[in-house]
């Protein structure tokens, strides 16, 4: 009894550490797909395996990101539906220092639209192999939606107002097709990140304002994150041990 209470305050700790967004169900425009459709809809013979209403990651493990050893990381623009869709924008913005940041997409965009990003040793942010003069403190970053003037909305729901913005989906081997590209398999590695455009508290919560899909990074959890499994584990271990005795 004592461990199953350890491993419930630890779940209930960390919800209430990193709560995730919920995704609407429906559209509030019925011309426009909701999520689960998008996903459907890139996929290859059938239904995306992937359903948008559970599976995206846990808000404290979609806030930061590293790209990873190759070296670069494609994005790929799948879709954008919003009132704002001439104006809005997607980049990158330093962990360390929110207010460095560097755009990969202006809006509008089309599907299929791609933007390669690399951050050097020393920090500079190169994109599509030109250095943005913008230098990071480490390989460690966030993804933002906001306009030519920077930021508005950041991965980070602690930079929005505790507001979750964004909900993140791991590839699972579906095949997928992005016009006007061929098919290929959406391997893990591979994040679809979909976007609320109005801060959540006071929007239609369908995250189908604007939808990336991202190669090559790897999240990096929040401190909070890894020491409440940290603490988690401790306890487990003690509880035990205790058992033991």
């Amino acid at each position: 009894m004592k461990l199953k209470l350890i491993v419930a305050a630890v779940a209930v700790s960390a919800w209430a550490t990193s709560a995730s967004a919920l995704v609407s169900t429906t559209s509030p425009d019925p011309g426009n797909p909701n999520l689960q459709s998008i996903l459907d809809g890139i996929t290859v013979g059938g239904d995306s395996s992937v359903n948008a209403y559970e599976d995206y990651l846990d808000d404290g493990m979609d806030s930061y990101w590293q790209v990873a050893g190759s070296g670069g990381s494609v994005s790929t623009f799948v879709i954008e539906i919003a009132g704002n869709s001439n104006i809005n924008t997607f980049g990158v913005y330093d962990r360390y220092d929110s207010g460095s940041w560097v755009e990969l997409f202006s809006g509008p965009q089309t599907t299929g639209s791609q933007s390669l990003l690399s951050i050097l040793a020393d920090g500079s942010v190169v994109v599509n192999f030109d250095d943005t003069t913008v230098d990071f403190a480490a390989n460690e970053f966030g993804f933002y939606m906001g306009t030519s003037d920077g930021p508005l909305f950041y991965s980070d729901s602690l930079l929005n107002g505790d507001n979750d913005q964004m909900v993140a989906y791991n590839g699972t081997g579906d095949q997928i097709q992005i016009d006007p590209f061929s098919a290929g398999p959406w391997i893990p590695g591979e994040y679809i990140l979909a976007w609320e455009d109005v801060l959540y508290a006071n929007s239609d919560q369908d995250f189908n304002d604007l939808v990336v899909i991202v190669e090559s990074v790897v999240p990096v959890p929040e401190p909070g994150t890894l020491a409440l499994l940290g603490l988690g584990l401790a306890g487990l271990g003690a509880a035990r041990r205790r058992q033991k005795a």
